[in-house]
């Protein structure tokens, strides 16, 4: 490579890929929202008034509904 344009092109291009190849690998996965369905209950259990916790209740049972319906149990991975 005699030219310096030819040596700039190969670099800029080294350098996006460098760029590319980083933005790739530390990507975050997808979270999962029937991972850890405890969770739910546990937030409606603790709730302070009785119109709280019914109300994270009908959450809890509609979300592990949800769940359940993808095909893998709720709770399970």
């Amino acid at each position: 490579m005699h030219n310096p344009w030819q040596l700039s092109l190969v670099s800029f291009i080294a350098v996006l890929v460098l760029i590319a190849a980083l933005a790739w690998l530390t990507q975050a996965p997808e979270p999962d929202p029937c991972a850890d369905t405890g969770r739910d209950v546990a937030a409606a259990v603790l709730a302070d008034q009785a119109g709280d916790q019914e109300a994270l209740v009908n959450r809890a049972i509609i979300q592990r509904g949800v769940c359940e319906d993808d095909g893998k149990p709720a709770g399970r991975q």
